[in-house]
């Protein structure tokens, strides 16, 4: 029996040696794996918002291509404020059927015409020009505010990936503490096999999570790149984080804001003026236009001759009103519909300036709640469990789900912050320009770094 005992008692303690090393290889493999996937060199200098904005604006292809399409329409007003090219005749006049001499003809006409609009539709015809030319103004500052929205939802991407991996990271040392302690307990018998092993799923986890945020984070740096011209896989350095900001003015400043500078209403708004500059050339087609011509008759048996014509259209005829009269019908139609495109476009600007706001406001409230109270709940919730941990007042499990709690409460902060970013950003597109300096203000008390 006593022989059976000290077998028994070296198997236990060989049992949990064994045990022991295989949690401390394991443990080993996943710190080891978490340094090898989460030890970051950002190239090149610390990256702000501002300075990508600017760089994208300068050298983006697609406003680029809308700048150069600018300088086409400039040159169609000039082209419809210009005469067509006159007409230049020239006649022979009794050409006897029995000789191939044109010296035997009885005379010769020489004619230059000119077709003369009638008073006022070439000035009309250049408004509707000069319309097409602002509206491919407006073409490209629609692009570039939305250009602008998209570097800054795919830079609130860039950080909110980065700084989840910084969040996860800074979980690792605490878990090998924890892990650390298990050990020494389970040693003495004081917890279960299963309860060495948690903190390496729990590191595996980590590991597993950390690559979804690289991920995260290299196709948000891809499309980052894109929109600044430059190759996807081009490395953006640090970025300078975005501080905690209060939205201050009323939405019913931001939307009167967005009645006035929206560049799609704006659009809307040059559209329906073309419209009108349409229905005014309909309309001036009942006008009539000229035609003048002079000319010099030579008769090589008879004096010469001077010659000169006047011809003048008749728009106003029963068998041609009808086609004006329908053009004229088809741009007030046209009219009507170009007012209704811009009451609904109002429409969606002021919804679009209300949904951003919201989303502003909550994530304002949500990064303050989290800062103010639920980051200091958890850290001291944590704390006081990992101290009870070890003198075996509360289970792994507790210690294990507090720990969760603090980095999901960490993320959500950081996530509030860059839904804050998103929504302003957002709101700078349905508003169509840049918010007026004091538009947000800066929270000075700042936790969850």
């Amino acid at each position: 029996m006593i022989v059976r005992s000290r077998l028994f008692m070296t198997s236990v303690v060989a049992a949990f040696s064994v045990v022991a090393g295989i949690a401390d290889a394991q443990i080993a493999t996943g710190d080891a794996q978490l340094q090898h996937e989460t030890v970051r060199q950002y190239d090149g200098p610390r990256v702000s918002l501002r300075a990508l904005l600017d760089e994208a604006l300068d050298t983006n292809p697609e406003l680029a291509a809308l700048r150069q399409q600018i300088a086409v329409t400039r040159q169609r007003p000039n082209q419809e404020h210009g005469l067509d090219p006159p007409m230049a005749e020239a006649t022979i006049w009794q050409w006897p059927v029995n000789t191939l001499n044109p010296a035997n003809t009885n005379m010769y006409m020489f004619m230059l015409g000119q077709e003369l609009p009638g008073r006022g539709k070439r000035d009309l015809r250049v408004a509707v020009a000069e319309k097409d030319v602002a509206l491919a103004e407006t073409d490209v500052t629609i692009r570039a505010r939305q250009i602008v929205n998209e570097i800054e939802q795919a830079y609130a991407s860039l950080f909110i990936a980065r700084k989840a991996i910084d969040v996860h990271l800074s979980s690792v040392e605490l878990l090998r503490e924890i892990a650390d302690v298990s050990q020494t307990k389970y040693a003495t018998g004081r917890i279960s096999q299963q309860d060495v092993l948690k903190p390496v799923v729990e590191l595996s986890k980590l590991h597993n999570d950390i690559i979804t945020f690289d991920e995260q984070a290299n196709l948000a740096t891809a499309r980052l790149n894109v929109l600044l011209n430059r190759s996807p896989e081009t490395p953006i350095g640090p970025l300078a984080e975005p501080a905690e900001e209060t939205l201050v003015p009323a939405t019913a400043d931001l939307q009167r804001l967005a009645i006035e500078h929206q560049p799609e209403l704006q659009r809307a708004r040059v559209e329906r003026e073309r419209a009108d500059a349409e229905l005014a050339v309909a309309k001036r087609e009942h006008k009539p236009d000229f035609i003048v011509q002079g000319g010099y008759l030579l008769m090589p048996n008879q004096t010469d001759a001077v010659l000169a014509r006047v011809g003048i259209t008749w728009p106003n005829a029963p068998w041609s009103r009808g086609k004006i009269d329908a053009r004229i019908a088809e741009q007030t139609a046209a009219v009507d519909a170009a007012k209704a495109r811009e009451s609904a476009m109002a429409n969606r600007v002021r919804l679009a300036v209300q949904e951003a706001y919201v989303r502003a406001k909550s994530a304002q409230a949500r990064a303050a709640l989290l800062r103010t109270t639920i980051l200091p709940q958890s850290r001291q919730t944590l704390e006081v469990s990992r101290v009870a941990y070890q003198t075996d007042r509360v289970d792994f499990q507790s210690v294990l789900d507090n720990e969760r709690m603090l980095l999901d409460a960490q993320l959500a902060y950081f996530r509030a912050l860059s839904d804050f970013t998103q929504a302003v950003g957002d709101l700078e597109r349905a508003v169509g320009t840049d918010l007026p300096v004091g538009t947000t203000m800066i929270v000075t008390s700042k936790e969850g770094q």
